[in-house]
């Protein structure tokens, strides 16, 4: 009977073992196939955890059928892509997929006239990817102060990896979804011949959808111009002429660094000279900055532009020691990362970033007239219980039993103590709402750009399930948006970094529903996505398409001061209140705008400070109160109003935040360049659209979607250089 209590742990021992090893599948070994077939992933050979990749599988024998493949999700479910049609004589398979693991697998599941059949389950041939956390910079061409510019950029975070594209990459980069690993690019212009323009329009896609993009185009700008292809359009103007430079100084000073004169070659300097740039000149030569302007820096779709009129690849500039700080510079200076944070302290950092602080609000259902509020359970008490549960066991069980002299107490007081926890378990999982009915939430934000009429939506939606089920979920945009056409893609959204169910982290999230799912026709479907009882999965999507019909007119320009002056009209199908106008650091109180108002600058309110207005900053007696920001706070509206203009509001010296996946959502950068932003809420009804079904053992039953808050637009509207001649009253 001494033995007994051995035995115990014995079988508690054996338990755990069981559960953890049936929380990790076993990998499915690879068949004689996997020999011969080649993967190609990434661009440039790199790809980072959480993003976006192109992938090109090398099939060891012909197909006659469609490819699927899967890459594996943060819970090590494998996650089908949309089937593809094989290519190059059957021997080629290309598909954009969005890896969740850091040592990424890739299955290969190809359909032929016998059914569907797997090719292979390969590790990928770098092994790991580059977490989620490090930037990404691709250069095109070769600058050897490009290193050195990326360590300037970054500060003391985390080093930017610079990514050379020196050719044609091996993987299909025809879409901007493929260059979603990426924060910024270098091109010069001598290295763009060597790109396909699948690969020109690629970029292009991705400076468009939010992009950050620095051209060094001097002596090459005339041939690039007259290429015809996407890459004119980032130069700020029509074809140029060259024209000698007289003096480097202006760079000189723009880098804030010497010695760039006495390494100019012999015959002079040639720089390009556009007749009438578009854009804000930060650099010129001369005495104004129309007469030759050296560095531009404009908007182009929801990305920007940063444009030198000099070749910093050509011998004379790539030796000069200054070239590291010109480039940072170009790239939008130094980083503010090694500032010190004030604002939120330690015990409120519960997130990894902007993006997690999203996620936990999402995953938050407040109460409403039909529903009673559910939350996720905090990991904290999960923790508490489980460490409350042990110390039960053990010292306690067992110092009560062995100091009774009665080791068969031990048959009683176990069946008690797990008993008793499993209460306590079923009793906190109800109070969080686990008994609740399924629901689903989203919020979104949708960017139009009056100028090229580019319209891009970004959304997010969590869905709650009372009980094991799968679910088909779908976006695309609204009919309220009024787009032509729309490519969509759906995915799961989980956490950067290492910490709990990142997707950095060395063991994938054990999930009580593994199990492998997939898309439908495109990316814009997921079906049979499981999920587990009482618990939830949160989406993210974004979507891009073109306006039908005009979307603003605006004569809008910055004088002398800064300030705006002149009107702007919205042409958009629908009302939107609360409205404000940014441009710099001012924002201008505009209110509700219904279709074809218009807005006077001169007859309303005056500007304020906008970082005021993001921060809620209030005049206190003879002091300035800002609003602290909780990072523990679930308002979905409020964090993504600050995360569409992190940086103007004080980026982490105010959030104490990174941005994370939501920096792509930051448009900072335009309103300091050529455009203005009208922005407002559009409270009854979401511009994209979401389609959710949920399966059960005895439901199939299609969600309504409830709004987690009034949905964000942003109109942004061309700003002149000049202030355009007011009317008068005669």
């Amino acid at each position: 009977m001494k033995a007994i209590p051995s035995r115990r742990w014995h079988a508690v021992a054996m338990l755990l073992i069981v559960m953890g090893a049936a929380g990790h599948p076993t990998p499915i070994p690879a068949n004689d196939d996997s020999a011969s077939a080649a993967i190609t992933l990434g661009v440039g050979g790199t790809y980072r955890t959480g993003a976006w990749t192109p992938v090109v599988v090398r099939l060891p024998k012909p197909g006659d059928g469609t490819v699927r493949i899967a890459v594996e999700d943060p819970d090590g479910q494998f996650v089908s892509s949309p089937s593809v049609t094989v290519a190059d004589g059957g021997m080629t398979a290309v598909a954009c997929v969005r890896p969740g693991r850091p040592h990424v697998r890739v299955r290969v599941l190809a359909t032929g006239k016998g059914g569907e059949t797997e090719i292979t389950l390969l590790d990928a041939p770098r092994g790991e990817a580059t977490p989620s956390t490090t930037p990404l910079m691709l250069l095109v061409g070769t600058l050897s102060a490009a290193e050195s510019a990326a360590r300037l950029v970054s500060g003391d975070g985390v080093p930017m990896e610079v990514v050379p594209l020196n050719g044609t990459p091996a993987a299909d980069t025809s879409n901007a979804r493929d260059f979603d690993a990426f924060d910024a690019a270098i091109v010069c212009g001598t290295a763009l011949a060597n790109l396909d323009g699948a690969t020109v329009e690629g970029i292009d896609g991705w400076v468009r959808g939010g992009g950050r993009l620095v051209l060094c185009a001097g002596a090459s700008a005339p041939v690039l111009a007259e290429a015809g292809d996407p890459a004119a359009g980032w130069l700020p103007g029509g074809p140029p002429r060259l024209v000698p430079l007289r003096s480097v100084g202006a760079i000189e000073a723009f880098a804030r660094a010497s010695g760039l004169a006495s390494r100019l070659p012999p015959a002079g300097l040639l720089v390009p000279k556009f007749a009438s740039p578009a854009g804000v000149v930060e650099a010129f030569d001369g005495a104004s900055a129309t007469e030759l302007p050296l560095v531009v820096r404009r908007a182009h779709g929801f990305g920007t532009i940063t444009w030198i009129g000099l070749d910093l690849d050509s011998p004379w500039c790539a030796s000069w020691p200054g070239c590291d700080r010109l480039l940072a510079a170009l790239l939008g200076g130094r980083s503010e990362s090694d500032q010190t944070v004030t604002s939120v302290g330690d015990a409120d950092r519960r997130v990894p970033d902007f993006a997690g602080q999203l996620r936990v609000a999402l995953d938050t259902f407040d109460a409403d007239d039909n529903h009673a509020a559910t939350r996720p359970v905090p990991f904290e008490v999960i923790v508490g219980v489980g460490l409350l549960y042990c110390l039960a066991l053990y010292p306690c069980d067992w110092w009560l039993v062995r100091r009774s002299g009665r080791p068969w107490l031990s048959w009683i007081t176990l069946p008690v103590i797990a008993g008793g926890f499993a209460a306590a378990a079923w009793g906190l999982g109800a109070a969080w709402g686990r008994d609740g009915p399924p629901r689903a939430r989203a919020a979104d934000i949708t960017d139009f750009d009056a100028v090229s009429g580019l319209v891009r939506g970004s959304a997010w939606s969590a869905v709650r399930s009372p009980s094991n089920a799968v679910l088909d979920i779908g976006i695309a945009a609204g009919p309220r948006a009024d787009v032509a056409a729309c490519d969509a893609a759906v995915s799961w959204c989980a956490d950067r970094g290492t910490g709990f169910a990142g997707v950095d982290a060395a063991m994938a999230n054990a999930s009580l529903a593994s199990a492998d799912y997939a898309y439908g026709d495109s990316l814009a479907d997921l079906v049979a996505v499981p999920i587990a009882a009482a618990s939830s999965r949160l989406f993210e999507a974004g979507w891009t398409g073109q306006a039908r019909g005009p979307i603003a007119e605006s004569t809008l320009a910055r004088d002398a001061r800064g300030l705006l002056t002149g009107r702007v009209t919205s042409r958009l199908p629908f009302p939107v209140e609360t409205c404000w106008l940014v441009h710099g650091g001012w924002l201008y109180d505009v209110g509700r705008m219904e279709p074809g108002d218009t807005y006077d600058t001169e007859a309303g309110r005056g500007p304020r400070s906008l970082a005021a207005g993001l921060t809620r900053r209030t005049a206190v007696g003879d002091r300035d109160r800002t609003e602290r920001w909780d990072a523990a706070s679930t308002d979905v509206g409020r964090i993504l109003e600050v995360a569409g203009l992190h940086a103007a509001a004080g980026a982490e010296l105010y959030t104490g935040l990174t941005a994370g996946r939501l920096g792509r959502l930051d448009l900072s950068p335009l309103i300091t360049a050529d455009r203005a932003m009208l922005v407002g809420t559009v409270p009854d009804g979401q511009l994209s659209t979401w389609r959710v079904r949920l399966r059960d053992a005895d439901t199939d039953a299609t969600l309504a979607v409830a709004p987690a808050a009034m949905s964000i637009v942003r109109l942004m509207v061309p700003v002149g250089t000049t202030a355009p001649a007011r009317e008068t009253s005669p």
